[in-house]
């Protein structure tokens, strides 16, 4: 299988629970910029969040996961 779409560095999956019980739970792959932290990325990811679900403003972290994107068996980096 080969995948001849450009993807960032790093995927990642984020999971929130609004006050009102609704989850949601986004991904995708992204390349961070020099000095990024996790925190970082945590934190643009949840504004990111809660611009395409309004309802998960201030939602609970249920899971958060970030990897570098690559598979460590063929060591090829996106």
């Amino acid at each position: 299988m080969q995948n001849s779409n450009r993807q960032g560095s790093h995927m990642y999956v984020l999971t929130l629970q609004s006050q009102q019980q609704n989850v949601c739970t986004i991904s995708g792959t992204f390349t961070p910029g020099a000095g990024f932290t996790r925190w970082d990325i945590l934190a643009q990811l949840r504004v990111d969040a809660a611009r395409q679900y309004p309802s998960m403003e201030g939602g609970a972290v249920l899971y958060f996961a970030m990897e570098e994107n690559y598979l460590a068996e063929t060591g090829v980096a996106p």
